[in-house]
Order: C-alpha cells, then sequence, then structure tokens
C-alpha cells in the first residue's frame, strides 16, 4: 500500500496527520518505541518481561516493488511482489538473501499485483487485485493454483462484489487470505469508505470454500492502519504485522503490530519502527516459536521502493507466558508511568521505574 490519492498502485506523497501511539489495553504488555526495536514491559503475574524486537537482517536481495507475499518452501522463500507496469513479479531466495527470478504464468486477464496464496478446502489458491479498464472498476479475484509452486494459476473468479470498486478508488486493496482454525479462509483488505487522509479502514469477509465470500460485520481497525499480514491465526491467539499511511508525526509510513483472540477484534496497533524511510507491505511466517521472517517494502514514493528483509522476535521471560494474546487476571487498578533512559522509553505498571531509568 502507498499511501496517497491513488490506487495501491500510484506512489503518491505520504498521508499527514498526527496520531498519537498509545498503549495497547487488555493485552499483556506496554509498549514503547525505539526505532527499529520496540521494547515492551508487561504487566504479567510474577513481573515477567516481553520484549518485541524487529531488526533488518543484513542481506541485499536485489528486488523491487511493493506488496510482497512470501511462502516458505524447499528451496527456500519464495516472493511474489508488484514490480511496475507488468504486474507481478516472482523470486526464489535462498537463506543467505540470494534470490532467483522465476516466471509466473496467469491465465487470460491484464496485470495482477496484491499476489497472496491460501490453502483453501477447494485446494491452493491465489488471490490477487486486477483492474479491468473495461469496467472502470478494479477487484479482488482468485484462481486455483496449477502447480504445487502456484507460479501457474488457473482461470480468475471474482471474490465477492463487495470486492470490486471503481478504478479510482484509491488506497483500496491489498487482500491477505488468512485460513482460519476451522478451515475457513478470511480475507482482510483496505477500504476507503471517505476520502480523507489517514481515514482507511481494515475489513474482512469469510467463505467455507475460499471462493465466494460475504462481508462481516464492521470493521476490523480504522485510522489509516493498511497492509495487514497475519503471522498467527490460532484459537485464541492471533498476531498481526500491518502499516500505516503515514499518520504520525513524522509522517513516514510505518509498521505496527497488534493481537487479537478472535481474529475481529484487534488491539490498538503499536509502532514497530521509527522516522526515515517508508515501510509498509509487510508479509512474513514464523521461523520457530516466537521468531518471525518478514520482508516488507521500504523507500520514499518518489523513487523506487526496494523488499528488504527482517527478524521480528517475540521474548518472554521463564516467569511470563509464551505468547501475546494471553490477558493476566486484574486484582487491582494498576497505574501507567513513563520512564526514561537516554533514547529509550518504556511504560511502565506501577510507581517506580527500573534501574537506571528515570520518571518523565
Amino acid at each position: 500500500m502507498v499511501c496517497g490519492n491513488g490506487s495501491t498502485r500510484y506512489f503518491d506523497p505520504i498521508c499527514s496527520l498526527v496520531n498519537e501511539v498509545v498503549s495497547m489495553f487488555r493485552r499483556v504488555s506496554r509498549i514503547a518505541c525505539v526505532a527499529g526495536l520496540l521494547a515492551v514491559t508487561a504487566a504479567q503475574p510474577s513481573s515477567a518481561v516481553v520484549e518485541w524486537e524487529l531488526i533488518d537482517d543484513s542481506v541485499s536481495l536485489g528486488m523491487n516493488g511493493v506488496s510482497p507475499h512470501v511462502e516458505k518452501v524447499a528451496g527456500g522463500d519464495r516472493v511474489w511482489r508488484s514490480d511496475g507496469p507488468s504486474g507481478t513479479e516472482v523470486s526464489l531466495c535462498t537463506d543467505a538473501g540470494v534470490c532467483t527470478s522465476e516466471r509466473l504464468t496467469t491465465t487470460g486477464g491484464g496485470p495482477i499485483n496484491d499476489f497472496a496464496v491460501a490453502q483453501t478446502t477447494s485446494g491452493l489458491r491465489a488471490y490477487f487485485k486486477r483492474v479491468e479498464p473495461q469496467t472502470n472498476t478494479q477487484a479482488v479475484y482468485s484462481a486455483p493454483c496449477l502447480t504445487a509452486d502456484c507460479l501457474s494459476i488457473g482461470a480468475a473468479t471474482l471474490t465477492s462484489s463487495g470486492m470490486q470498486v471503481s478504478k479510482d478508488i484509491r488506497a483500496w486493496g491489498v487482500p491477505d487470505p488468512v485460513r482460519l482454525p476451522d478451515g475457513r479462509i478470511r480475507i482482510y483488505i483496505v477500504e476507503s469508505p471517505v476520502e480523507g487522509n489517514c481515514t482507511e479502514k481494515i475489513a474482512s469477509y469469510i467463505s467455507a470454500d475460499g471462493i465466494s465470500f460475504t462481508k462481516e460485520p464492521g470493521w476490523r481497525l480504522e485510522g489509516g492502519y493498511v497492509d495487514t499480514e497475519m503471522l498467527r491465526a490460532k484459537d485464541g491467539e492471533w498476531l498481526m504485522i500491518l502499516a500505516d499511511i503515514g499518520c504520525t508525526a513524522s509522517r513516514n509510513q510505518k509498521l505496527f503490530i497488534s493481537t487479537s483472540t478472535d481474529g475481529l477484534t484487534w488491539s490498538k496497533p503499536t509502532v514497530l519502527t521509527g522516522s526515515g524511510e517508508s515501510k509498509l507491505d509487510p508479509t512474513g511466517y514464523e521461523v520457530s516459536t516466537n521468531v518471525f521472517r518478514i520482508y516488507y517494502s521500504a523507500g520514499d514514493p518518489r523513487n523506487a521502493f526496494v523488499v528488504k528483509r527482517a527478524t521480528l522476535r517475540i521474548k518472554s521471560t521463564p516467569a511470563g507466558s509464551v505468547g501475546v494474546t494471553q490477558t493476566p487476571k486484574a486484582t487491582t487498578k494498576s497505574k501507567t508511568i513513563t520512564c526514561v533512559k537516554g533514547k529509550t522509553v518504556r511504560k511502565v505498571t506501577g510507581t517506580t521505574c527500573p534501574k537506571g531509568f528515570t520518571k518523565k
């Protein structure tokens, strides 16, 4: 997703609106941002501490584009992304970050963008956005993968009339298909019901077969959040990495993280990255328990976007619970204070700052 009054592929200037980053409630953590690093001090039983950490990997992938989607395969990481007027390009990348171009074959229609893959009850399917000039529309389609690597896809099927809008609707799309624990497929998608800065909302559509979708009531998130990517979708434990449209004071797009117990109601997204180049369109998968490999697009709308790779870690002390969606039982009402040590800021539950920190 690229900010501005254009479709998700138009590289418009970054939107501007100040949204204060607030603490997440009803979750284990009280979170504050350090550029590129997020340390979370959580109000958990036995004084457990949870830390979030997002660090760029020391690799140069040599890939341009936006809206990357990664699938872990036997030969490494297969990364689809939107790169120029030809639409979707794809590469196979090793752990060392060496990426080799592959060919994606589609059946009929024009260029496709925002490519993603999900395993449905009817088989492996690709999901993507396509513009139809003859009808002046853009829509989300799905198509069966004709090969196990999904480098060849069949005829496209419209997912839902609700996911078909005028091609002039801007900041719309980037579908994120997710397989639910019960086998259904849910698509999270950016919608723009009204024009304006940071008015984008996250909607969701549900399907039993992964082909025909129905919109679910309400919004999953509001306030200019975009580009969702589900890192976990388990009963009672959901984890999402996403971006904004440039709604913080620094006016660059940032990466955020959010949690849920049901995939419908989400915590207030908490920022993972700081000022500097815009970071958007995250995708990833869990490498090991609480360690995730993340690909994302970075750059400036006036120049080419490049695809980068990072590692997201979620740590917990032995006294704490593994995971991020469990909520401790509250016994008394807690007070949260802000503690500062140099450039590091922490939200602490209690009345005393950790050693070396001063109360702000």
